[in-house]
């Protein structure tokens, strides 16, 4: 850090405090202890001497902010003159603690004044004995005069330092003139590269490639890309790769390479230019005049097509010279011209780009190894070496892909290709000390130079973070508060603070993501550049040697433990624990200005840390993760930390209360305990603490905080709750000018007046953004109009960005909501549980009321509302909103609403113009009157229970502009809709799924009610369809088939006036003329498959058509492209098929070759085989309700992967098993007769093994010791509805000990299972054992669980069993009752589907979903 900054940075605090506010009453009261002296006037001399060394070092520091080198003189009296600055600035801070102290308790300090005339005397008063007295200093009785002989000290020292800048010829520097030689400059470049060959690099080069040749910039007048990436990254490398790429030579006829660096001279920048373009005759020399200049590199370019890369460019302060270098540029007769820029600020790329930037990070990991061997080897295929390989990698890795690092460290160890020499770089670090030109750090240090001071001491600052941190950004800025590193003026210190981290994002030294993060190779910057004054002790790798000028330590103990074997727990580091027993020898402890702590410790590391920092007195910040330690065990003398800024306490235990000494920390601005674990109180005298800024912790905290208002500094109070007393009075949030964020206001019924609310001074909070006003809602009494009195008086400020508004009692909403007075910067609007609001106030809430509006333009009334919520207010009837008509196109009420969210409110008659709106995203309507329930996610609409077709017309015109960007439209439950509004269902361009349900009086007419003459026509974009419950004929669906040419999802169900069903456009061959005369009778309820879904479909579902027919003799192997297959409930549609093929006796296959996913009920032993035969590909079947079938052959399905097996209570043999390599997942279910007969014999062959991954059945009969031999990796067992179960037989006992391999055991909804099995503790591998609805288990097995197991899940069970389990000791986690009642909704959505198999969901006979729903209990947390 520059020296001469932090010189002019201490200078300039120590002159603050003098001129502060407070200053004057510190000095009156000194003069009041000792009315015999009075140093003020002297000080104030003195002051303003120092205020003529700060100019001086102010212009030094402007003039020459880039010296790297300083002589020793000027450095010693720096050193001098911080130091003196230090305690002048600690004095002075002592002072105003007294005069803050004597202010808040006068009694107490005219006690200590009248008994020294010495600031050293104040006594601190500990919470627990208020008589007794510590003195907090000891020494000079004279404090002004002490600070005078400091600040003469200061001046003596200001003179050195002007002697030494005079003879470092600095001054010439604070009289404008003369270059510093010494300043880090970085070599011109050109465009030919040096490198021999680059890595890595191709893709973002073609990218780069074609955003330049591509139409848009031939188009273009001037295209601007940049190049944005930190030093070393590789800018310069790509960019010359793209210049001599052969395209770029055909594309542009001019190439011009400029290195640009620091100095952006457009007038010397404009002469090489010229310099290049020129050919043979050198108009431009000797002119100097940029306009002249201008003219003639128009006039050489007019018929030129440019290429400009301008590397390495730094300037971004004055946009108007980078457009004054352009201006020529500009008035080619050519389009088309192109600049590439090559920079490392963010802050370049927004004044210039007028493409999107490339963002230039690390190689990859594969690309940066083979760079990095070329570099250390000389090969990038070298494989000798192995030892030196392995090293080689993990050196490899901390330079995160920077291509120059890999140069500087390669060239380093290729020096010497021995493993100690390689080691020693690896764990020293040795490369980040290398100096030359083409390394790394000088790279980075490049752009800390250049960064002005105030940035340069934020960034140092960070060094004191661990590697890989997550920085919160408001945290961040609130520590360098703290320190005073952020200068206070006329905004807010937070909002400057943000600027500088916002400007260091710009600058490349941070990535800002959903936080704040820093690269490796940048974090390594950090702790260079703050060596003198930062270091961080840390379990893995300190960060070089403490020095003794250390003011700011951080201790990071992530690393600091290792894991005993022995004594199975972890254990602190050796090497860590003399770590920092040797910073505590070498830095000055007491002196420290920061002091944070980082990861877990023990007791061992507490009493050692007490030891080293128990004189710590002049902390500013303080962070510790307390555990269970108690702060005065750490800290010994916490109490006169009178200094501290910033205290983050973390405890993950019950750490108990905040300590009451706290609130006489005076000069606390920041109080972090939101990681406080159990904290529900607060120190009594929080309100002492009236410099605090925030108070990061829960809300409730807050509202806990009495007498708030004398925290008139506080930024952020999120709750606060009106009480009857003075402390919690709603008066209290009247000082707290400075209040932002969020605030919520609870118990409102406790406000008795307009006049009382009124002094709440919401409307005066101009940085407040979120704003909470609740009453309770079961008070025991509404007062409608004093209600409507005090919400009317708490009116915000404009610039109120959410308005929450929850239990409000009063009839009518406030005048401020009003469009007369309107609050147009809100984006979300929430009205909860105002059971009484009916109507709009009398200026007409909500909507337009301006006597200039003729109703002929637009006008928006929120023009910046995102979000609407309404929720539970049964008497709202009107929102004063234009009415969901669409003739006004005047009005529109929101101009960007992305969300709307209305439910119950039944009397409210109108809604909002959504239509209107172009950013809806979401919307919600339940409840409201007689709108059905409406639900719009992104592009996603679902509708339930619309009565009518107008009415569903009208709701679709509800979202008019989104209606063409709709993909899913849901109709269901619409029980008297008759037919669909064709006309606004046209508009759905982009719908790719239309799923219609329980309709039953819908039917698709063939001509549409409007009078237009023609077919209804729908979206060809269709992709999905799902019809079930409707009335839909055959006819009429056919002939919407027609009409989607690129549709493969088809669900039908439950369509009565379907009757039959036809492959293909035309039947043709030798049909029986009573086949023509039913097709004749029948063509209504004829459903036609048109031919080009015979080839297209993927996926068909077919449910619930007990007599649907199937007029197609080749059954369903015309569907070239199906994959999925569901035919369910459909009794008698596939039988004539087994008919069909006797008589054709072809023997041939009735399905598709390729299918993948088979789901039948109802089929026997003659009609499966031929379902079945040839489906090679077949990965899942499943079969259900098949009571005739007896027995299941799968010989054929080599491919099978899930088998299910449900409601066939016939089937008694189970074949082919043994053909079934890939089987991983049986589900047998409620299969009586194959349950009695299953033995070894029924699974074939006794030498198989099945190689099955889970289970799930009902019955344990299955269990026997020849059939668990037979599953080596079965990893999941399910026991589910098993009601005739009450135990487990010794035989089926030892067959479960067979399964060594089993991971999870679910016992889900056995009513009558009494015990569990006594042989648990004997599976070597189980880790999860679920217990769910068993309430006949009363206990575990006597044996007790497997010391796998590490986590136990139990409910919905007897009390007994689940006592015993809250306190089994051996099972690392145990959940009791968790989501127990979510449990039993889903067991009897599964009694249901056991009733109804097979379930359907949104008219998708998808067995996935039973699936799903099958496995949801056992798989259920």
């Amino acid at each position: 850090m520059d020296v001469v900054g932090a010189a002019s940075w201490l200078v300039q605090v120590v002159l603050e405090k003098l001129v502060g506010d407070g200053i004057e009453a510190a000095w009156a009261a000194a003069r009041a202890g000792n009315p015999g002296r009075d140093h003020g006037s002297e000080v104030r001399r003195l002051g303003s001497r120092l205020q003529s060394l700060h100019a001086l070092l102010s212009k030094a520091q402007e003039h020459a902010p880039r010296a790297r080198r300083r002589s020793e003189a000027l450095l010693r009296s720096l050193r001098s003159l911080q130091s003196l600055a230090t305690d002048a600035d600690n004095l002075l801070d002592e002072m105003l603690y007294y005069q803050i102290h004597q202010r808040l308790h006068h009694d107490e300090s005219s006690t200590y004044s009248n008994s020294s005339s010495s600031l050293f005397a104040v006594q601190l008063v500990e919470p627990n004995n208020r008589g007794a007295k510590k003195a907090r200093h000891s020494g000079d009785d004279d404090t002004t005069g002490r600070i005078k002989d400091i600040l003469e000290r200061m001046c003596e020292a200001g003179h050195d330092v002007r002697d030494a800048i005079k003879m470092e010829k600095l001054d010439d520097f604070a009289a404008g003139g003369g270059q510093d030689d010494r300043i880090i400059r970085r070599g011109p470049t050109t465009s030919y590269s040096t490198e021999p060959k680059v890595f890595g690099r191709d893709t973002v080069k073609e990218r780069i490639v074609g955003m330049l040749i591509s139409s848009e910039t031939r188009g273009a007048d001037l295209a601007v890309l940049p190049i944005v990436g930190n030093g070393g990254v590789g800018k310069t490398t790509l960019a010359q790769l793209v210049y001599n790429d052969t395209r770029m030579q055909a594309q542009f006829s001019k190439r011009i390479w400029i290195s640009v660096s620091v100095d952006f001279d457009e007038v010397r920048l404009t002469r090489e230019l010229l310099d290049c373009v020129s050919s043979g005759v050198n108009k431009h020399a000797g002119i100097t005049n940029l306009n002249k200049l201008q003219e003639i590199l128009e006039e050489d370019l007019k018929s030129e097509r440019l290429l400009l890369v301008l590397d390495d460019m730094w300037e971004d302060n004055d946009k108007s010279r980078w457009n004054k270098l352009l201006a020529p540029l500009r008035c080619s007769s050519l389009r088309g011209n192109a600049i590439l820029v090559t920079t490392r600020n963010h802050s370049v790329v927004k004044m210039i780009a007028t493409m999107d930037p490339i963002h230039l990070d690390g190689l990859e990991d594969g690309d940066f190894w083979l760079l990095f061997k070329a570099c250390a080897f000389g090969d990038e295929k070298y494989e000798g070496h192995p030892s030196l390989q392995v090293i080689g990698k993990c050196i490899a890795n901390k330079l995160k892909g920077y291509p120059l690092a890999a140069k500087s460290v390669g060239a380093l160890l290729n020096r010497d290709l021995d493993g100690g020499h390689w080691m020693s770089i690896l764990q020293s670090d040795e490369w980040k000390l290398q100096r030359g030109p083409d390394d790394i750090i000088p790279a980075l240090m490049l752009s800390y130079i250049h960064l002005p001071f105030h940035l340069q001491r934020c960034f140092s600052y960070c060094a004191l973070f661990p590697k890989g941190h997550r920085f919160d950004g408001l945290d961040l800025v609130r520590v360098w508060i703290s320190q005073g590193f952020v200068s206070s003026s006329n905004k807010k210190m937070e909002d400057i603070g943000h600027q500088y981290l916002n400007d260091l994002v710009d600058r490349g030294f941070f990535q800002r993501s959903t936080y704040y993060s820093m690269h490796d190779l940048i974090h390594d910057l950090a702790h260079i550049v703050s060596a003198d004054e930062c270091h961080m002790i840390d379990g893995f790798n300190s960060s070089g040697i403490a020095q003794s000028t250390i003011r700011h330590l951080s201790i990071n103990t992530r690393y600091a433990y290792k894991w005993d074997i022995y004594s199975q727990k972890f254990c602190s580091k050796d090497d860590f624990q003399r770590k920092l027993t040797s910073v505590g020898e070498t830095v000055q402890t007491r002196n420290l200005s920061t002091l944070m702590l980082f990861g877990k410790y023990d007791a061992d590391f507490s009493e050692t840390f007490s030891h080293i920092f128990k004189e710590v007195e002049y902390l500013r910040v303080l962070r510790l993760p307390m555990l269970t330690y108690s702060m005065d065990y750490l800290l010994s003398n916490f109490s006169k930390l009178i200094h501290l800024r910033y205290l983050e306490l973390i405890s993950s235990g019950p750490g108990g209360p905040l300590p009451e000494v706290i609130c006489r920390l005076y000069h606390l601005q920041v109080l972090d305990v939101e990681y406080w674990a159990h904290l529900s109180t607060l120190p009594t005298a929080m309100n002492d603490l009236v410099n605090l800024r925030h108070f990061v912790a829960r809300g409730e905290l807050h509202s806990l905080i009495a007498g708030v208002g004398r925290l008139k500094f506080l930024q952020e109070l999120k709750e606060f709750r009106v009480g009857k007393t003075t402390d919690f009075q709603i008066g209290q949030l009247n000082g707290l000018r400075e209040l932002g964020g969020s605030l919520a206001i609870y118990n409102l019924e406790n406000v008795c007046s307009k006049v009382e609310s009124k002094n709440a001074g919401l409307r005066d909070k101009i940085y407040l953004k979120d704003l909470l006003l609740s009453w309770c809602r079961n008070r025991f009494e509404v007062r409608s109009v004093i209600e409507e009195e005090v919400l009317e008086s708490l009116q915000p400020h404009s610039g109120l960005k959410c308005l929450s508004i929850k239990g409000y009692g009063g009839i009518s909403c406030p005048s401020w909501l009003s469009s007369i007075n309107p609050l147009i910067s809100l984006e979300t609007i929430c009205l909860d549980s105002c059971t009484k609001w009916e109507l709009p106030a009398s200026r007409v809430v909500l909507t337009v009321s301006s006597d200039d509006w003729t109703g002929s333009e637009k006008h928006i009334i929120f023009p910046c509302l995102e979000e609407l919520v309404i929720r539970d207010c049964p008497e709202l009837r009107t929102l004063g909103l234009s009415p969901c008509s669409f003739e006004a196109e005047g009005s529109h009420t929101f101009g960007c609403l992305h969300h709307a969210t209305i439910y119950n409110c039944p009397q409210l008659m109108n809604l909002p113009q959504f239509g209107q709106t172009k950013h809806m995203s979401t919307i919600s309507i339940e409840g409201v009157g007689s709108f059905p329930h409406i639900r719009l996610l992104v592009r996603t609409l679902y509708i339930k229970g619309c009565a009518s077709p107008s009415k569903l017309d009208q709701i679709l015109m509800l979202i008019e502009s989104n209606l063409c960007l709709l993909e899913k439209l849901t109709i269901e439950s619409c029980l008297d809709l008759t037919y669909l509004p064709w006309k606004t269902l046209s508009k759905l361009v982009s719908l790719e799924m239309l799923v219609i349900v329980d309709c039953p009086r819908l039917s698709l007419i063939l001509y549409p009610y409007n009078q237009d003459g023609g077919n209804f026509s729908f979206s060809s974009l269709l992709k999905k369809l799902v019809i079930r419950a409707c009335s839909i004929t055959g006819k009429q669906l056919s002939h919407l088939l027609l009409q989607l040419p690129f549709l493969h999802y088809l669900t039908i169900g439950k369509c009565p006036k379907i009757t039959s069903l036809l492959l293909g456009d035309v039947i043709t061959g030798s049909d029986s003329s009573s086949t023509s005369d039913y097709l004749q009778s029948t063509t209504d309820g004829m459903l036609q498959i048109p031919y080009h879904l015979l080839i297209q479909l993927q996926y068909l579902s077919i449910d619930d058509f007990p007599d649907l027919v199937l007029l197609w003799k080749e059954g369903f192997h015309g569907f070239t492209s199906l994959r999925t297959l569901h035919i369910t409930g459909c009794t008698q549609l596939l039988f004539p098929m087994i008919t069909e093929n006797k008589r054709s006796n072809k023997n041939s296959s009735l399905l598709p070759p390729l299918l993948h996913d088979l789901m039948v009920t109802h089929v026997d032993n003659e009609l499966l085989p031929l379902l079945l035969s040839n489906l090679t590909s077949l990965s899942i079947f499943a079969i259900s309700k098949s009571p005739e079938l007896s027995s299941l052959v799968l010989h054929s399905c080599t491919s099978l992967e899930t088998l299910l097996i449900e409601k066939c209570v016939g089937l008694s043999a189970l074949e082919g098993l043994h053909s079934l390599p890939k089987l991983k997942h049986l589900r047998i279910f409620q299969c009586p007769s194959l349950a009695k007969t299953w033995c070894p014999s029924s699974v074939d062959r006794p030498d198989f093994s099945l190689h099955l991954d889970k289970i799930e059945i009902d019955t344990t009969v299955l269990f026997n010791i020849e059939f668990c031999k037979k599953l080596p990796s079965l990893r999941h067992l399910v026991f589910f509805m098993a009601k005739n179960v009450r135990s487990f037989t010794e035989e089926q006992e030892k067959a479960l000990c067979h399964l060594t391999s089993l991971h999870v055991i679910d016992f889900c909804y056995c009513p009558n299972l009494l015990s569990l099995p006594k042989v648990l503790h004997c599976l070597p591998s189980l880790k999860q054992l679920s217990i769910k609805a068993c309430p006949g288990i009363q206990s575990l097995p006597e044996n007790g669980l497997p010391a796998s197991l590490h986590e136990l899940y139990v409910s919905n069970c007897s009390a007994e069993l689940k006592e015993q389990c809250k306190k089994t000791k051996n099972v690392k986690c145990v959940y009791v009752d968790r989501n127990a009642s979510k449990f039993i909704v889903i067991c009897k959505l599964l009694r249901l589907y056991f009733r109804l198999l097979p379930c359907w969901e949104h008219g998708s006979n998808d067995y996935g979903s039973n699936q799903e729903l099958g496995e949801a209990v056992s798989s259920w947390p």
